[in-house]
């Protein structure tokens, strides 16, 4: 283990956000009359007013968001090199487009939260106009050749560190965007970039497509044994729903959407029958007519054509740019280590498991045929170490005390004030009541932060908590607004948690959400840089998720419980020994969940750094098999490649970058460890970590920010630990 402590060390050392079917013309937007017109999805409000944000008002505003872009863009070019000052200069670059930015981040937001199919449409017109603009904007040459010939302008020596980091992220950027191609690459690159995002929304259509795609009729109820009655029922209705049955002549149906074929695998004894479920359950992304293999296959030849276009021996180089790995061969050494590091608890972890299944089955297993594993497992005996129910800790979890409890540790922690508004959700042409700040729901809560020793408000941000129609599932953390220097910052917490119920309680799982999503907030809210332009969502892609792994750490730790955690009846608080099996619990980590995900960020990396060596010509899950092999269970049947169904895959923000939740992580345990070694709830520990980390942003490199908060650089070994201690005695 001390091999791969080090490891990390000698790797950091050494290496924003930004097709369809033929539609009706958009309708004509009306004239604007510069800082006259009113834009509701322009900057300059400092919150927004939703109810104006409409569909129609977007396409109104992402046009004049696009004519002021050029006006920006045309005085750059004009600019001469012997008047050109920072400020005029690179910084008006990095200021340009303000208005389109936001506007494109206000869309995405309220797409992501109130979606419509009005707003879908709308969506499309601003995107594909947008994306025109860049395209052929006439500026951007003549402005990266300004910029670079501004390299050995004289002024450049008594620019700020913050300012110089500015630049070469800039001249970086335009490197990236193709400033030294020539007009044929240029033209050439803008097709490649197309030709991937149609081959993304491509795989994304497929794997969408695919659950409406497979179905499975069963005519005779012996195949459904030990099938639970309510499911059979359901399964009867709608086989009927779509004509296959009758009441006199029944069948049921199995799908992957409203009849659902995972619990067969739970359930059923009959083995045939879990087959063709196993097998329906992963033709996602494979069958034939919508088979993502030769859309991958595609995107990699494509990436591999733009790295070498753009200077790069292949894209995991090109991504890694803007990591802190610095190079797609850093990244692989990185996840190959901890892959090595980790086998020995693997492999001891497998054969436990399959003894386990061997003995449920009532024969030796030596391969395991994966429509048998769910089965399997449910039936085997517990294992040595059983994971503690953290549904114990239910009925401790009221949700508005978690909530309280989650802000208190952390204006504690960080000498915050986190104090809640009175909001409303208007329609439009309604004003808000006196006092109210206006939400885009009314579930939606509104909060201000501000800092404890000085009063000065820091930022804002929305609560969305609870699923709904038009609401994307999942959880995220969403940068609003980023106000300029000395103003507040604004952002969004958006969840689908557990519901209120009488009594609302929450599960570890939803408290891990708030408090992973409240690291990224503080994360936006604290930091105010030198330069608006390195705010939190400026640092190195590799690091972004270090602030919020690091903070839901905290549900661990029984004295943050023990602050809010009480009985919903009784009040009592949440006894000791139970904090501590939670506790344990999380020292007790299964390993089989990391290897899980290095084994994807392997495949990911290998796939984007040697495609032509180990892919092309050869079949995706043979190819992927074969690579990964060491760390994969014994199964007995080809299982078809992850690659094809994680949407990480297509991204191009986490292409060759899917590593980067692992090493966020364990930058994320490492810091913690000094928490726990000076006090979980120390708050010198406390405001330190906010001065060092979250309130510099992008303003330094990450490796700085993290010796700046540990006196070192990065190590592993916090991380392995949790893997290779003894495990404590099980309840």
């Amino acid at each position: 283990m001390k091999r791969l402590a080090s490891l990390l060390i000698l790797l950091v050392v050494s290496a924003w956000q930004t097709c369809g079917q033929n539609t009706p013309a958009p309708p004509e937007a009306p004239p604007v009359s510069g800082q006259e017109a009113e834009h509701p999805f322009f900057k300059k409000h400092l919150l927004p007013v939703w109810s104006k944000m409409t569909p129609q008002q977007l396409i109104v505003d992402a046009r004049a968001a696009l004519q002021k872009s050029q006006h920006e863009l045309a005085a750059i070019a004009k600019l001469r090199s012997e008047d050109a000052t920072f400020e005029n200069s690179f910084l008006a670059y990095a200021r340009a487009s303000a208005d389109l930015k936001q506007v494109q981040g206000y869309m995405m937001h309220l797409m992501n939260v109130k979606s419509s199919s009005e707003l879908m449409e709308a969506q499309r017109i601003v995107s594909a106009e947008a994306a025109r603009f860049q395209a052929e904007s006439p500026h951007e040459e003549k402005i990266a050749q300004l910029l670079e010939s501004l390299r050995t302008a004289s002024w450049m020596e008594t620019l700020t560190p913050a300012q110089q980091r500015l630049v070469q992220s800039i001249l970086q950027r335009l490197k990236m965007n193709g400033s030294q191609l020539t007009q044929e690459q240029r033209l050439r690159k803008a097709q490649i970039s197309e030709e991937i995002r149609k081959l993304s929304l491509e795989f994304h259509n497929n794997l969408a497509n695919s659950y409406q795609h497979w179905e499975l009729i069963i005519r005779n109820p012996a195949e459904l044994a030990g099938m639970p009655e309510k499911w059979m029922s359901n399964a009867a209705k709608a086989a009927q729903a779509k004509g296959y049955a009758t009441p006199e002549s029944p069948a049921w149906l199995i799908n992957l959407t409203n009849s659902p074929a995972h619990p067969v695998l739970y359930h059923c004894t009959i083995e045939e029958t879990r087959k063709k479920c196993w097998q329906g359950i992963t033709s996602t992304g494979t069958a034939h007519a919508l088979d993502n293999e030769p859309l991958i296959y595609r995107t990699m030849e494509l990436r591999h054509e733009l790295a070498r276009m753009l200077g790069f021996k292949h894209y995991a180089d090109m991504q890694a740019q803007t990591r802190m790995t610095g190079s797609g061969e850093t990244a692989l050494t990185f996840v190959n280590g901890l892959l090595d590091a980790l086998k020995p608890q693997y492999d001891a972890e497998v054969a436990e498991y399959m003894q386990r299944l061997s003995q449920a089955k009532g024969a030796p297993l030596p391969r395991l045929a994966p429509w048998d594993e769910t089965y399997l497992a449910h039936r085997a005996p517990a294992p040595t170490s059983p994971a503690f129910d953290s549904g114990r800790i239910t009925p401790y979890l009221e949700a508005e005390r978690v909530l309280q409890g989650l802000f208190n540790i952390w204006e504690h922690m960080l000498a915050l004030r986190i104090e809640e508004k009175p909001a409303s959700c208007l329609k439009q042409g309604e004003i808000a009541p006196a006092g109210h700040v206006e939400v885009w729901h009314p579930a939606v809560r509104f909060f201000e932060v501000h800092d404890s020793t000085n009063g000065t408000h820091l930022g804002s941000f929305y609560l969305d908590l609870y699923p709904r129609q038009g609401k994307r599932g999942d959880g995220w953390t969403t940068p609003i607004r980023f106000g300029d220097s000395h103003e507040p910052h604004l952002a969004a917490i958006v969840t689908n948690i557990t519901p209120p119920g009488n009594p609302h309680l929450l599960h570890h799982g939803d408290m891990y959400v708030i408090f992973h999503e409240f690291g990224h907030l503080m994360h936006m809210l604290l930091a105010h840089p030198e330069l608006p332009e390195h705010c939190a969502m400026s640092v190195e892609h590799d690091f972004i998720e270090t602030p919020s792994q690091l903070q839901e750490l905290w549900i661990w730790e029984p004295t943050a419980l023990a602050t809010f955690a009480r009985h919903h009846q009784t009040g009592q608080p949440l006894p000791a020994e139970l904090a501590e099996k939670l506790a344990a619990s999380r020292r007790r980590a299964n390993v089989s969940d990391t290897i899980r995900m290095l084994r994807h960020s392997k495949l990911d990396l290998e796939m984007n750094m040697y495609f032509h060596e180990k892919f092309k010509d050869r079949p995706l899950d043979e190819a992927a098999a074969e690579l990964l092999s060491p760390w994969q269970l014994p199964y007995s049947h080809p299982v078809p490649s992850d690659m094809r169904t994680v949407h990480h895959t297509m991204n191009p923000g986490y292409a060759a970058s899917f590593y980067t939740y692992i090493w966020s992580e364990v930058l994320a345990v490492d810091a913690f460890s000094r928490f726990q070694q000076e006090g979980v709830m120390n708050p010198d520990t406390g405001l330190h970590y906010r001065r060092t980390i979250l309130e510099p942003g992008g303003s330094k490199p990450a490796l700085q920010l993290f010796r700046d908060f540990m006196g070192r650089a990065p190590d592993s070994a916090a991380f392995l630990q949790r893997f290779v201690q003894p495990a404590t005695q099980a309840e």
